[in-house]
């Protein structure tokens, strides 16, 4: 749910906030520690841009031009919504019903398409894919 959070980004120091933002999903602006979600998505897609951003926050991360720098942001961005998302026993039972399905496996999972990827990403590298219990307890919809 998409309330437990906003009310982990608030206990963070991070104010959430909808607003026009044309074809973009969200965006974080380090300087008042504040992440914007475009409202005119879906559940899934708000939920799963709101832990993407989180992981901006964070990380600490501030706009760059450098492409390669924001590949990579993005890319552990995406990793942090992961870990905050998707438990590793949801992961393995939703993989076990779809196999490698990428799409089935989100919609199991109520993420998008792209915190999966980013899920097999981390498996592949041996990563642990999981926050550590503390930082989700709260996360009733994880």
């Amino acid at each position: 749910m998409i309330d437990d959070l906003v009310v982990y980004a608030r206990e963070r120091g991070v104010d959430v906030k909808y607003g026009n933002l044309g074809r973009r999903r969200g965006e974080y602006r380090h300087g008042p520690r504040l992440i914007v979600l475009n409202p005119h998505m879906s559940g899934v897609l708000q939920r799963s841009t709101l832990a993407h951003e989180l992981g901006h926050a964070h990380r600490g991360d501030e706009w760059t031009d450098d492409p390669r720098e924001l590949a990579a942001r993005e890319r552990l961005a995406d990793e942090y919504a992961a870990r905050l998302l998707v438990s590793p026993v949801e992961y393995a039972l939703a993989e076990r019903l779809h196999g490698q399905h990428t799409g089935a496996i989100a919609r199991e999972l109520d993420v998008a398409v792209y915190v999966v990827e980013a899920w097999q990403r981390l498996l592949r590298r041996g990563a642990t894919p999981a926050l550590p219990r503390a930082a989700r307890q709260h996360l009733r919809a994880v």
